[in-house]
């Protein structure tokens, strides 16, 4: 196997090697302590032990002994822990004990360490949290009522997204559908955008759904899951016009979702590194370039917050597989935001090391154990670090490369996007006359869940507006109205919106997907399957997941679109190479 070591000195002195803002080590905590070890010696062999109470193998468990539901904070009964089967002394003793370090702090690291820290056996523990980092609080002056808006938007599609609502029903993490209707708008040229905005005020005696869909440039509203049968009219077309534009959609989409689960992308050759691209599948279904470029193109790139250009150079498989697999599925999402999901994964996690930048993870010149170098960023420059037996990279690809020399090549072949989201305040509309502000001091506890203020739960609209260009790629601006009435803008068109209107900002790394780095990633993670990794004949063929005892997990890990259900594929691929069972 090989092995990939630096000095400490080079690492001190190569500043261009900090990653990313956060550590998440700790040392496993010992099965027993001292004081119980010493009674395990002395206990007749007939007994064992269970972690949570001391009771005699030779007997069955008193119901009085049994562990109980506890209530939670949201009213849900925490769900039953599994009591360990009684293990012998010397069989505790025998038990490996790993040291794991766990390196980012999004779903895919706490979703990792969650897994390891509730290991049955209790070989692992991993402490790491920036799920939730980005979201904001949001309160309505007028009505009192406080929102949490999460950036990005966290909404998941049954059907693709099957993992993750496993992981949030088996957490009991309350959720609720959410209809959608997508507003499709041509945004003008960058030169007349300014001027616009001054020339044309707001109308006040609309609604906030109704300004979007009467605003300059809207060609046409769809309705998600076709929840509406007949979609509103946007009001700036003949009524001829639009039925035949209802009637061109029909066909398009009807040969589209047809082709979908009839003609799979070409896979991979020779010739073709990483299968076909989707620009290369919508050219051989013969698929109308209006459609693609007016309503394929916007609604898919507002999801994965890339251009148009390059979302055509993804896998063909990947949009593909997201369309079968979502095709008439309903839409969810956590009541009262992430930050729960956050707060169920973290429970247990004892050293949680925040505001660290990690320096350098170099394995260790005996192969059996890796090097963690990190700096605070309270101003100190000096770099601490600690061995462990096992790390887990849960960032970005180009991060993963900035500190872990022997991916640094191969990562650089995945094309990584900073992308932009804001909270805004809304423009004037009819009955709203209230302000809203950031609410530093609600916490992360669960909020008020627009989906039960009311009897229904009225659609959120979402703007798709898009600037055409064929010489510089087109680019979608997704502009989502919350129901608590605040703006949520991503990829802005214009560059920083007025300081004025914004609530918070937030910047975060898209990993963007090629044929290319597909091929890149299939080939980190093919070798994923236990601890067993390369022979000295496979010698050239690249760095595989979990050699040098370092593994990958994240949104880009795995064979699909760069979303949340990859934090949770690649989360439990790490836990069953490590012998862990996953609950869900």
């Amino acid at each position: 196997m090989r092995r990939t070591a630096a000095s400490a000195g080079q690492a001190a002195h190569d500043k261009r090697r900090i990653g990313h803002w956060l550590l998440g080590p700790t040392q496993l905590k010992l099965r027993c302590d001292d004081e119980t070890r010493r009674k395990l010696k002395h206990r007749p062999r007939s007994s064992g032990v269970n972690l949570a109470m001391d009771i005699p193998a030779d007997r069955p468990m008193d119901p009085a002994d049994r562990p109980m539901d506890h209530p939670r904070h949201d009213g849900l009964q925490r769900p039953l822990e599994q009591p360990l089967q009684p293990q012998q002394p010397e069989q505790l003793q025998q038990t490996p004990l790993h040291r794991v370090a766990i390196v980012g702090t999004g779903l895919a690291g706490l979703s990792t360490a969650y897994l390891l820290q509730n290991d049955s056996q209790k070989r692992y523990a991993a402490d790491s949290l920036s799920f939730d980092s980005a979201s904001v609080a949001v309160k309505n002056t007028t009505t009192g009522i406080t929102e949490r808006v999460d950036l990005p938007m966290r909404a998941a599609a049954g059907g693709y997204y099957d993992n993750l609502l496993r992981l949030y029903h088996h957490l009991r993490i309350p959720l609720h559908p959410i209809r959608f209707l997508f507003v499709f708008a041509k945004a003008p040229p960058p030169t007349d955008a300014a001027a616009k905005v001054k020339t044309e005020p707001r109308r006040t005696d609309l609604t906030a759904t109704e300004q979007a869909i009467a605003a300059p440039g809207t060609y046409f509203v769809h309705a998600s899951n076709l929840h509406q049968m007949l979609p509103p009219w946007p009001g700036n077309r003949g009524v001829i016009p639009h039925l035949v534009e209802i009637l061109y959609l029909i066909i398009c989409h009807f040969w589209f979702s047809v082709a979908c689960f009839a003609v799979q992308p070409l896979a991979a050759s020779t010739s073709r590194d990483g299968g076909e691209s989707f620009a290369d599948y919508v050219q051989r279904i013969w698929l109308p370039r209006r459609y693609v470029s007016h309503y394929l193109l916007p609604l898919i790139s507002s999801v994965s917050t890339c251009s148009h250009n390059e979302l055509l150079a993804f896998p063909a498989s990947d949009v593909v597989n997201y369309k079968k697999q979502s095709h008439g599925q309903q839409h969810y999402t956590v009541c009262g935001g992430v930050s729960q999901v956050q707060l169920r994964l973290a429970e247990g996690l004892k050293d949680i090391r925040l505001s660290t930048r990690v320096v350098e993870v170099v394995p260790g010149a005996n192969q059996s154990d890796v090097t963690v170098r990190w700096q605070s960023t309270d101003g100190s420059a000096q770099i601490t670090e600690q061995t462990f037996d096992r790390v887990v990279l849960a960032v970005s690809p180009d991060v993963a490369g900035s500190i872990f020399k022997p991916l640094r090549s191969t990562l650089n072949k995945i094309p990584t996007l900073r992308v932009e989201s804001s909270v805004l305040r809304p423009g004037a509309a009819k009955g709203e006359s209230a302000t809203f502000e950031v609410d530093d001091g609600a916490g992360e506890d669960p909020m008020t869940c627009a989906h039960h203020l009311g009897d229904t739960s009225p659609s959120q609209v979402i703007t798709l507006k898009t600037r055409f260009s064929e010489t510089n790629g087109s680019q979608t601006e997704a502009l989502h109205v919350m129901p608590g009435g605040v703006v949520v803008s991503t990829c802005p068109l214009d560059g920083a919106p007025d300081l004025k209107q914004v609530l918070k900002t937030a910047r975060f790394t898209r990993t963007l997907r090629t044929t290319e780095s597909r091929a890149v990633i299939e080939k980190i993670m093919g070798g994923s399957r236990g601890t067993s990794k390369k022979t000295d004949g496979d010698a050239t063929s690249g760095w595989v997941n979990g050699e040098d005892n370092v593994w990958l997990v994240g949104a880009w890990c795995w064979d699909g679109m760069v979303l949340l259900e990859g934090c949770i594929v690649s989360a439990m691929r790490v836990a069953g190479d490590f012998g862990v069972t996953v609950p869900f």
